[in-house]
């Protein structure tokens, strides 16, 4: 017998039949015309989901491999930038900046925190002549399950009247936390396909505004898969300066149709009901959370590990019985939190699904907790939502 599996990971996250269906479509000559109007089509959905008029640059790449081209492409070595360190992936960004010989500032706090507003106006105002090229920071942090605040952060640079760049890492929360690119003032926004876009890893995607193609002509940075400029011009020409990644394309396409449909204002809510549903699910077994509520994802929970509980046996358990699999901790966290991803193509019946298999799980481990009372919290809060 074929069962589901509930991919509950933070990325890559379940791919809706829809897609696969275009996933399988034959190949196209990627220098034809079938090629040229569907990266029109996809550049101007893309469009409509960064919420931004700037230009969208496509790449055959991870996420981490954008996050690199956009330190290739803004910065020459020597150059100052501020990169939030609260997590794995954020702490990524720095050091990939310090490979390419930048002085990188970081601001550290402790993993299950949040970078604030306030901490980026305390390291702004130490900067009196100005030299702080760029504000970096993950809009969500998937190893400890926080989200910054980005219009916060936007309005601090703009009220200091700051020349840095505004740059955030939306690999993990585009398409699931709102985020408003011209109207927050992001210069660069950097996603991969693998999260809300609900496609299989292997496509990278970056915003850049006008403020970012000025920094783009100081950068004496060398280049040439990652140039921004050369995936420009030839974008504008609806092709690629290499090979493309068609059968993204063709799934992109579909995924974009499927969250225009909905529309981003409910995809944001929808995310944002789930969460907050797993949260208090979580809470009615009795397990602690990381992240404060305040600074809580809307992609990823993670939760504290009881100290009865072996994160091997929980997760190879709801593999193998229930067909749910979940992350576990990274780095200073591996074997204290599990995570549980709820993004992307992820309905409130799935949830529901999932967290029941969660707490059966723990109880069959032997942790104290009254059956159903996760589900039920589930329940009241699903059949009260307005359609």
């Amino acid at each position: 017998m074929e069962y589901r599996q509930f991919l509950q990971i933070p990325g890559p996250t379940n791919i809706p039949d829809r897609i696969l269906r275009e996933l399988s479509r034959p190949m196209i000559n990627h220098r034809g015309p079938e090629l040229k109007k569907l990266v029109a089509e996809v550049v101007e959905g893309l469009k409509e989901v960064f919420r931004t008029n700037n230009d969208i640059l496509i790449f055959p790449s991870s996420g981490s491999g954008v996050l690199e081209s956009a330190i290739a492409n803004l910065f020459s070595p020597g150059d100052t930038v501020v990169c939030a360190s609260i997590g794995v992936f954020s702490e990524r960004m720095a050091t990939i900046a310090e490979r390419y010989k930048l002085n990188v500032k970081r601001i550290k706090k402790e993993w299950g925190k949040t970078i604030t507003p306030e901490d980026v106006k305390e390291v702004l105002k130490k900067d009196k002549g100005k030299v702080i090229k760029a504000v970096i920071v993950p809009h969500n942090e998937t190893t400890t399950g926080v989200t910054c605040d980005i219009e916060g952060i936007s309005k601090i640079i703009k009220e200091m009247d700051h020349p840095a760049l505004f740059i955030v890492d939306a690999v993990s929360s585009l398409a699931i936390t709102k985020l408003e690119t011209d109207a927050w003032n992001i210069d660069v926004v950097i996603t991969a396909s693998q999260k809300g876009l609900m496609l299989p890893p292997g496509m990278g995607l970056v915003s850049i505004s006008s403020k970012g193609w000025e920094y783009y002509k100081e950068s004496t940075m060398p280049r040439w898969y990652w140039d921004y400029k050369a995936v420009k011009d030839k974008i504008k020409a609806n092709q690629f300066p290499y090979t493309p990644p068609t059968t993204l394309l063709f799934g992109l396409k579909e995924a974009l149709n499927m969250l225009l449909e909905e529309g981003m204002e409910r995809v944001w809510e929808r995310h944002g009901v789930i969460a907050k549903a797993v949260r208090n699910s979580v809470r009615a077994m009795g397990l602690e959370l990381l992240a404060d509520e305040k600074d809580a994802s809307n992609v990823v929970t993670a939760v504290k590990l009881p100290e009865s509980i072996n994160y091997k046996d929980l997760s190879e358990l709801l593999r193998k019985k229930y067909n749910v699999v979940i992350g576990g901790g990274l780095g200073q966290l591996e074997g204290k939190i599990f995570r549980i991803g709820h993004l992307g193509a992820i309905s409130y019946l799935d949830v529901y699904a999932v967290m029941g298999a969660v707490e059966m799980a723990l109880y069959e481990l032997g942790y104290k907790l009254k059956l159903g009372e996760a589900s039920k919290i589930l329940a009241e809060t699903f059949v009260n939502i307005v359609l």
